[in-house]
Formats: C-alpha cells, structure tokens, sequence
C-alpha cells in the first residue's frame, strides 16, 4: 500500500514530498485516512537527527487525528468512519538541555514532567472539554509550508499550534 508523506532524508535536508510503502492491515490494525496532524519541537528535533537513533528518510509525527478506513478482524473498539485520535509520547536518549539552574531560581520558574496518565485519563480530558465546548487555539498551515513552520517554532515565532491540514498533501 503506498501512502503519500513528507520525508526528511538527512538530518539537514527539508522535508519534501515521499511515498512510503507499508503493509496490507492485518488483523489487529486499524488503517487511518490522516485528516489533521499536530506539529511540535519534538518533531523538529527528530528531522533533524538531533536526538540518537533517528533513521532515515524521517517522516516527523506523532499527533494525529484521523478517519477509520479499514478494521482487522479482530478490532473492537473502532468502526469504520470513525474519527480517531493518536499520539505518541517520548523522552530523548540524552537529558534535556535545560537553563541554568541559577537562572531558574532566580525568575522562580521550573520545569516539570510526568509519566503518569494514559489512554483513559487522556480520553477523559478530550470527554471534559467536548462536554464543555473547550477548544484549543491552532494555526493551520499546508504540508509545503512545513519548512517555514520549523523556522518559526526554532525562532520561538509561534503563538499557538501548528496543525497540518493533511488535504494539502493532495495539492
């Protein structure tokens, strides 16, 4: 099955237009018309070979929302038509290159994490804020202008969200 991305083949080279080869679905799979897909840093730092183990061609992304195409057999908990969320969450082999502490303490700022929550706790904010018509702030840009989008987000030149409308693929 071929499927239409974008594709890093370096770690300095853009994103540019790429086809990936994948397999039929099997049983337990389900296969998704990509409608939307979310850009961040963590993106950025994977196209371009800044943390370890990243191969090449790289398609940078792990936040997407799309439309059920195909269930395997045994699939339960999604038909197709449905429209289905996905996203990954992961840590760098290497520590974060934090501030200096000093200068943290002084500006009375820190940085946190947590590995706690999953599947049920992130379906229960998206129920919260469905429930309560709570929507996040994004701006929507074409696939082709992934590459000014990167040069935004590396000049801090973001105010919110960078999704992709994936339609554009099309164009």
């Amino acid at each position: 099955m071929k499927t239409a991305a974008y594709a890093a083949q370096s770690a300095r080279s853009p994103l540019l237009p790429y086809t990936i080869e994948r397999r039929d679905p099997g049983p337990r799979d389900v296969a998704l018309e990509i409608v939307y897909c979310g850009v961040c840093h963590s993106d950025l730092h994977a196209a371009r070979g800044e943390w370890d183990g990243v191969p090449y061609p790289c398609v940078p992304s792990h936040e997407i929302v799309g439309r059920v195409t195909h269930v395997g057999s045994a699939v339960k908990r999604v038909v197709p038509g449905s429209m289905v969320a996905v996203g990954c969450m992961g840590a760098p082999a290497t520590p974060h290159p934090s501030p200096a502490i000093f200068n943290l303490l002084l500006g009375r700022r820190s940085i946190a994490g947590s590995a706690i929550g999953g599947i049920a706790e992130t379906q229960e904010m998206l129920d919260f804020c469905a429930a309560r018509n709570i929507v996040s702030d994004i701006e929507m840009i074409a696939i082709q202008d992934i590459e000014k989008a990167y040069a935004r987000l590396l000049k801090g030149d973001v105010r919110y969200r960078f999704v992709i409308d994936m339609q554009t693929l099309r164009q």
